[in-house]
């Protein structure tokens, strides 16, 4: 695998090796020991997909501590604008942002530091986003940015967001517990 720091600190493009031959190709998108060697020490808990159909926005979510976690993500089929915004208020790099496509026919995976939202719009229908987090799922932690409040430059498409996600505090108004 081949490991990229972003311009958020902690925050990387991880490439792994894709084997393909005639019939078809295999990815390995996690390996422990690998993973350690990046000097990427996580224990993940709980791993979910997700299909949304092009112009989907998901985000800009994270948890509040207790239950902050670190995050990896990749798009296993169809492509994503994917995003993240850190959060943590002593980086010198805090409520900047960063983006990148994840597609799954060249195969990438985004390592998530705690402290950072983040989202995704799907450009392709029926993408298939996959996440694997260091914590489980807690709505009592749950929390998000508006999508629209950092100056990301979203895809020009007809999105489709959820109640939730619109009704979310700006980054302006956000006390970061991070």
């Amino acid at each position: 695998m081949k490991i990229e720091e972003t311009i958020i600190k902690g925050c990387y493009l991880i490439t792994p090796r894709s084997f393909t031959d005639n019939r078809g190709s295999l990815t390995k998108i996690y390996h422990e020991l690998m993973f350690q060697e990046m000097g990427l020490d996580v224990q993940f808990r709980e791993e979910y997909f997700s299909v949304s159909s092009k112009g989907v926005l998901r985000g800009l979510h994270f948890q509040i501590p207790p239950m902050q976690h670190a995050k990896c993500v990749t798009c296993v089929s169809g492509k994503i604008f994917d995003v993240v915004v850190d959060l943590r208020k002593n980086s010198p790099t805090f409520g900047k942002h960063f983006c990148t496509e994840l597609d799954g026919k060249t195969p990438s995976l985004l390592y998530v530091p705690e402290g950072l939202a983040h989202g995704f719009v799907s450009l392709e229908d029926d993408s298939i986003f996959l996440n694997r987090s260091t914590t489980v799922y807690s709505p009592e932690c749950d929390r998000g940015i508006h999508w629209d409040s950092c100056g990301i430059v979203w895809p020009d498409l007809d999105l489709i967001i959820s109640h939730k996600d619109q009704e979310m505090p700006d980054f302006e108004n956000f006390n970061s517990p991070f």
